[in-house]
């Protein structure tokens, strides 16, 4: 009895002290045989006990009894793990621009594909297709927000139902603007457009407010931006490549449309490239230092940006510098609005074992021909938010904090990473093969399935199944760019679809899997659901 009782989580204990008088808990007889039918008997624990176990996150999914929850629960876990993807329950069709590449996101269960250029976004809710076959073709339309201008930056949360669109106008003086050294660019004015993400209309929330930058000209060919959104808080980063303007880091509560220049740093200090890891914590990607700069945002009248940690990357050859950095991840959502989401949707992943995948490339010349390098690596967001929270700008050598805490993988053994969804993220192949396609694979690095998966392996009497562990540590050698070999040993599940799919692009959430084929003019979108 004292046995099953430590394996309970705390959560679990006071949920089980709740049903008991004060005259239970003093007698000690007594308690236990209450205790141990409690156990027994109640679903509402077997339920908790086996979201848990899953790495899932408070999945009360309304309409079910609880006997039912579980079994759709055990459902959903093997289904990732064997990986056996249900056929397509809904496929989307698009006009494609074979010059302007589509990047897409999806987050629970909110598709949204971009154009590249990008002058339109195309936004679709997957979490309301029925569950059952036939195949059926959505609307998927086109939604053309940027008649003047260009649109340079796009970000959306869709637990407010929230799309944010950064664009210019035109550039008057742009004309007679010389490239002498160090210019002085013209002034631009940068609109934050603040919409409903789902019907494109001003946010009833939210109010849209304006930056002035710099630019070289009205393309940007000066200035590159990106922008993240956690909460209220809406961060947009803008690096002079060219120029010798600042840097600038602004801040913006869009609830209430005020404005903040967070951080003023030498053109060049940064990669193009900001990401949350709470609500007031970021990781900036320092471009000189080679580094993760962790800040916190001080709150105040007049915020401003503190530099708590900097984790330095894998030491380069001389000579040798990145020229491109990505952070792919799933959004933060507040711990307010967890709830929100689990009631939307049917399985929600443990929020604090999601993983970020960061991507670096380099310049490569080979038989007089430029192309890029590219080499990816995961690590857990708590993992760099504990390095956040410590506070006193320490720099810490990568011998210290990295190969413990991450996985490394290189683009030239034919698979790259795409957006993670939750703890898990899919690999597609960088080259479809002719006519027979190519299985997904997906990892997950959820400490617990982790756990789990390696101890069903080792245990005689379990069925193996298809789920690989990897706890050994993996290396990628040194070479043109790295000074030494990498080393690292996140530990991971991976399992790998038994079926080929010639899929240019998968993305995933807690529930789905989306593959996006691209043709000559037509692009096509198939939704396979894990349930």
């Amino acid at each position: 009895m004292l046995f099953r009782l430590l394996t309970l989580s705390p959560e679990l204990l006071v949920q089980i002290i709740s049903y008991l008088s004060f005259k239970d808990i003093i007698s000690c007889e007594v308690s236990c045989r209450h205790l141990n039918s409690v156990i027994k008997n109640s679903v509402l624990l077997k339920y908790l006990k086996e979201a848990g176990r899953t790495g899932v996150y408070d999945p009360l999914t309304p309409g079910l009894t609880f006997p039912e929850r579980i079994e759709k629960l055990r459902r959903w876990e093997k289904a990732w793990e064997d990986l056996d993807i249900p056929e397509t329950t809904a496929r989307v069709t698009f006009d494609l621009d074979i010059w302007s590449p589509l990047i897409g996101s999806l987050h629970n269960g909110h598709l949204v594909v971009t154009d590249a250029d990008p002058v339109v976004y195309a936004y679709s809710d997957l979490s309301c297709l029925p569950r059952a076959l036939p195949i059926r073709s959505i609307e998927f339309g086109n939604l053309t927000l940027v008649r003047e201008g260009l649109l340079h930056a796009f970000a959306f949360a869709d637990e407010y139902n929230l799309v944010v669109m950064i664009s210019t106008g035109e550039l008057a003086d742009a004309e007679d603007f010389s490239y002498d050294i160090c210019p002085r660019p013209p002034t631009i004015t940068l609109d934050v457009r603040i919409l409903t993400l789902s019907e494109s209309i001003a946010h009833p929330l939210a109010k849209s407010p304006q930056i002035d930058v710099f630019l070289k000209s009205r393309f940007l060919l000066g200035c590159t931006l990106d922008a993240r959104i956690a909460g209220n808080c809406l961060v947009i980063l803008t690096c002079h490549v060219w120029s010798c303007e600042f840097d600038e880091i602004h801040l913006i509560y869009w609830r209430e449309g005020t404005v903040h220049c967070l951080r003023r740093s030498p053109p060049s200090t940064y990669f193009p490239q900001v990401t949350f890891l709470s609500e007031d914590t970021l990781v900036l990607v320092q471009k000189q230092g080679n580094a993760l700069e962790l800040c916190r945002i001080a709150p105040g009248d007049t915020p401003v940006l503190v530099t708590h940690s900097v984790l330095v990357l894998p030491a380069l050859q001389r000579g040798i510098s990145c020229i491109m950095v990505e952070c792919q991840g799933d959004q933060v959502v507040p711990s307010g609005d967890l709830l929100t989401r689990s009631r939307r949707l049917h399985f929600v992943s443990d929020p604090n074992a999601t993983v970020l995948c960061f991507t670096l490339g380099f310049r490569q010349v080979v038989g007089g021909l430029d192309y890029l390098r590219s080499v990816s690596f995961w690590v857990r967001r708590c993992s760099l938010y504990e390095y956040a929270i410590r506070g006193g700008n320490q720099e810490h050598p990568w011998e210290a904090w990295g190969p413990s805490v991450t996985r490394w993988t290189d683009w030239e053994h034919g698979l790259a990473p795409c957006r993670p969804g939750g703890s898990r993220s899919a690999l597609f192949p960088m080259l479809i093969e002719v006519g027979a396609g190519n299985p997904i694979v997906i990892r997950d690095f959820h400490p617990e399935r982790v756990r789990r998966a390696l101890a069903r392996n080792q245990s005689p009497s379990s069925s193996k199944g298809r789920l690989k562990v990897v706890t050994e540590s993996s290396k990628i050698e040194k070479g043109d760019e790295f000074l030494n070999d990498i080393v690292s040993s996140l530990p991971y599940c991976e399992a790998t679809s038994e079926k080929r799919y010639g899929y240019h692009e998968v993305l995933i959430d807690d529930e789905r899997i989306v593959g996006i084929t691209r043709g000559d003019d037509e692009g096509v979108i198939d939704i396979h659901l894990m349930l």
